[in-house]
């Protein structure tokens, strides 16, 4: 049942975003489990995805 609210809950969550154009990649979304599922805390999760807009940030060109 966990893993179907957490299924949910991530679904939700996807959407939101989605309703600003803002998506969610696969690593996203694992990341979200794993945390959900209580496999990496709080602050790895965030971590993870400060790593992620930074790394994306420095390839922007402007």
């Amino acid at each position: 049942m966990k893993n179907l609210n957490n299924g949910i809950i991530i679904n939700n969550i996807k959407t939101s975003m989605e309703m600003e154009n803002q998506f969610l990649n696969d690593r996203d979304v694992r990341v979200l489990n794993d945390f959900a599922n209580n496999k990496i805390t709080m602050e790895d999760a965030i971590s993870n995805f400060k790593a992620d807009a930074i790394s994306a940030f420095k390839k922007m060109e402007f």
